[in-house]
């Protein structure tokens, strides 16, 4: 019996821990410029309204284009079994040059959460992530603020 009872111990953590996870869809739009940036590692680490924060993710992926973050593209990242977070309040991006180049210029990035079915706006208004100095590859990070969010979907 007691081999019973630890395995529903077990299937309900592992519940509760599906309930406690989700998954999200990042855009990160580029802004439009003449100059190519850099090519560069981008990573973003999510807070809430209780102060939560998800682990400082790499944007490894992008579905939409096989070269990431080029000037005035859209990149789509998936983010599936991530900390749960409501209400999210702001994104901290983190870049870090590959090689020698000028910064990146953000435009904003769009958050949608998928349990909620949530999407939330942070304008980066052309902030250009990255050293100014070509060959400074240190790594830089800016906090954005949410500006703004809606329900995607209803029911």
């Amino acid at each position: 019996q007691t081999d019973t009872a630890q395995s529903a111990a077990t299937t309900s953590a592992s519940s509760q821990s599906l309930n406690d996870s989700c998954s999200f869809s990042i855009v990160v739009r580029t802004s439009t410029s003449d100059v190519l940036p850099a090519r560069a590692n981008l990573f973003i680490q999510m807070t809430d309204a209780a102060g939560r924060q998800n682990d400082k993710i790499r944007l490894k992926c992008s579905v939409t284009h096989r070269k990431k973050f080029q000037p005035g593209h859209c990149d789509l990242f998936v983010l599936a079994d991530q900390t749960l977070l409501e209400d999210i309040k702001s994104i901290e991006v983190f870049h870090q040059k590959r090689e020698a180049g000028p910064p990146l210029p953000l435009h904003s990035i769009t958050v949608m959460e998928h349990n909620t079915h949530t999407a939330y706006h942070f304008a980066c208004d052309g902030y250009k992530m990255g050293g100014a100095e070509p060959e400074d590859r240190t790594m830089k990070s800016f906090k954005f603020a949410c500006t703004g969010n809606a329900p995607v979907f209803t029911k």
